[in-house]
């Protein structure tokens, strides 16, 4: 049972520094990384003004002309690091994803795996409540082709390590129950739904019948 909590584990919060690494010429992910303090900055001032533009003017009418001017940058040094406005948004998603997992790793390991699934679960709708504007808007407003490029590298990763984790150890899930495909689907239904809830109901979020039932649906898909 310990194996199959840390394995569901790894696959919710493990593998996000990988993407950190790729050089890409993507239209949806960043040019390079940031290395001196200087550059992180400006990256940092490009991420907060297509935040606030997105919550003030919308998707649409958030240009990268208009980030630039918000950031206090020129458009040069924007293009320096983002192909295009969508690369902006697609690395405020990620970096929500990977605060979930920042935020995962910093509690104490759970005794039992349904202890484990209701913290990532708690967890993700915490993250979401902190910045509910934000997160709906990321979700709704924002095409999904821009940040699905970074969110599928993540869950790939996350995926080949679960999978090493389950091998090695003979994890035992429900009899005919596809390992990958079972994990995947735990990640994306458990964001997905979160995601859903704070689009169209955020309050009910904040209920704990949310949390409960997600995870007797997810335990009960899980295991035997």
């Amino acid at each position: 049972m310990n194996a199959i909590m840390q394995a569901i584990a790894q696959l919710l919060y493990s593998g996000f520094s990988s993407i950190q690494q790729i050089q890409t010429k993507s239209l949806y992910l960043l040019r390079k990384n940031p290395i001196q303090r200087r550059s992180k900055a400006t990256v940092e001032a490009v991420l907060e003004a297509g935040a606030r533009l997105l919550l003030t003017i919308g998707y649409d009418k958030a240009s990268t002309n208009k980030i630039a001017e918000k950031a206090g940058i020129s458009i040069g040094s924007l293009y320096e690091y983002f192909p295009g406005k969508d690369a902006i948004f697609a690395e405020i998603r990620r970096r929500q994803v990977h605060r979930h997992a920042r935020l995962v790793q910093a509690e104490p390991v759970r005794a039992t795996f349904r202890e484990t699934l209701r913290l990532n679960i708690k967890t993700y709708i915490r993250l979401a409540l902190s910045n509910i504007e934000l997160h709906a808007a990321l979700i709704r407003d924002v095409p999904k082709f821009a940040t699905s490029e970074a969110e599928s590298i993540l869950i790939v990763d996350s995926l080949e390590q679960s999978n090493r984790t389950i091998n090695s150890r003979a994890i035992k899930l429900r009899p005919q129950c596809d390992t990958a495909i079972a994990l995947e689907l735990t990640t994306r239904v458990l964001r997905s739904t979160i995601d859903d809830y704070a689009m169209h109901a955020p309050e009910q979020l904040k209920q704990s019948v949310v949390t409960d039932q997600l995870l007797d649906m997810l335990e009960r898909y899980l295991l035997p």
